[in-house]
């Protein structure tokens, strides 16, 4: 039953506790494509049966509207979304009973109003449009992370006078720095401490040019790649210390309360497609470049974003540990009430109610796998308190040496 799982996943230990938290963009860990694929399974392969939707909860999306059921993705984050892809081209909803319909989106702002504006069911993005989502009244419940740990890199153009974080935080003028507002981006500026400045609001796509006029852009990956590759300015400092980048993925509430089925659907299907990303990586990022709305990206640009963040990874990263999750958004949600961006505030107890992990729980209990203890990226021993930053050092494409092996002792259930 497991051999099915563990042929994509490397063997090689992680980095230890101690390793550098300071990255740079090119230096994450590869995984070759010969050697995540050669012996791995037809993509289309799944280990456990495949369960159907009950006609009763067809006819409860007919009966809303939502049939075919609608579903957005990202095309320009693929560390996030390349799953969703290879979800699309291998019919993993249709062959559980579903009629879907998907559209991808290459910015935030338009996935966040189809989704407000009904007209998708499921989508994803970052934590802080989602939180932006509930709170103005659009019942939804998130299901899983859509990734983790993804680079967010503060970059100052190649002739900036500033070398350090320190630097920028005894600038003699207010600092002009360039990210995409009510990103996570925006969140990890505002969780450095003693750095003054102001925001300008634009896209990654521009801010990944580093325009003139600001003294650094906060920018995350691809983007943070490519401003890096192309010799377009120089990181100063990274994410990892001030804060845990996510999104979810996540369904209208009220599939959640009147078809969980659909719930688990989505649940079991997005794991399957992240199992065939890792087993045909090639494959799998040949899919989402071939996007119209992804031409920005390369294949190659795709296997990098997918080797940095799908293979580095256990393959069970996408569990929502709702304790986890709810204690560091609940300083996003903080931060966007102080800012008067949304109407209420809310602590952690409160946030876990829009969260809903026993769908994958469910996913994994089939596989035979147990749900992680911790997130995957929390190394053994790890000694930082979550919602308090400065964190010690995690594992994310800076400090590990090679993707993490699995399955180790107890990631798998008892047999």
């Amino acid at each position: 039953m497991f051999a099915l799982l563990i042929v994509a996943c490397a063997t090689s230990p992680s980095a230890p506790e101690g390793a550098s938290s300071t990255p740079s963009a090119a230096g994450a860990p590869s995984a070759s494509s010969s050697a995540a694929s050669s012996a791995a399974p037809a993509a289309s392969s799944w280990p456990i049966p495949v369960q159907q939707v009950s006609p009763e909860s067809v006819a409860w999306l007919k009966a809303q509207g939502w049939w075919p059921l609608k579903l957005g993705y990202f095309a320009d984050v693929p560390a996030f979304s390349v799953h969703w892809a290879v979800m699309r081209e291998d019919k993993l909803l249709e062959k559980r009973g579903l009629e879907v319909e998907y559209q991808s989106f290459n910015s935030g702002p338009p996935i966040l109003e189809a989704f407000l504006g009904g007209q998708t069911q499921v989508t994803h993005y970052g934590d802080f449009p989602f939180w932006t989502t509930v709170d103005k009244g659009v019942p939804a419940v998130a299901y899983a992370v859509t990734g983790v740990n993804n680079a967010v890199g503060l970059v100052v153009p190649t002739d900036s006078p500033f070398h350090s974080l320190d630097e920028l935080r005894a600038a003699d003028h207010e600092l002009v720095i360039g990210t995409t507002l009510g990103s996570y981006a925006e969140f990890y500026l505002r969780s450095i401490p003693g750095l003054h400045y102001r925001i300008a609001g634009m896209s990654m796509r521009d801010a990944q040019t580093i325009p003139a006029g600001v003294d650094a852009v906060a920018i995350w990956d691809p983007h943070l790649t490519f401003a890096l590759g192309k010799g377009l300015g120089r990181q100063l400092d990274d994410v990892y210390p001030w804060y845990f980048p996510t999104g979810y993925e996540f369904a209208r509430r009220e599939i959640h309360e009147h078809a969980p089925d659909v719930m688990q659907a989505l649940a079991d299907a997005s794991e399957e497609a992240l199992l065939a990303v890792r087993a045909d990586p090639d494959r799998a990022a040949a899919l989402y470049a071939a996007d119209p709305r992804a031409r920005a990206w390369s294949q190659a640009d795709v296997r990098t974003q997918i080797d940095r963040y799908v293979v580095a990874y256990k393959p069970t990263y996408k569990y929502l540990d709702a304790a986890f999750w709810s204690a560091e958004d609940a300083r996003v949600v903080a931060a966007q009430f102080a800012a008067g961006r949304l109407s209420r505030a809310r602590d952690a107890a409160d946030l876990q109610k829009d969260f809903a992990p026993q769908y994958l729980a469910d996913t994994f209990q089939r596989l035979g796998w147990a749900v992680p203890a911790r997130p995957v990226f929390l190394p053994e021993g790890w000694a930082g308190t979550v919602g308090q930053p400065p964190y010690p050092a995690t594992l994310h494409p800076g400090t590990l040496a090679a993707p993490q092996p699995f399955p180790e002792p107890g990631d798998l259930l008892p047999r």
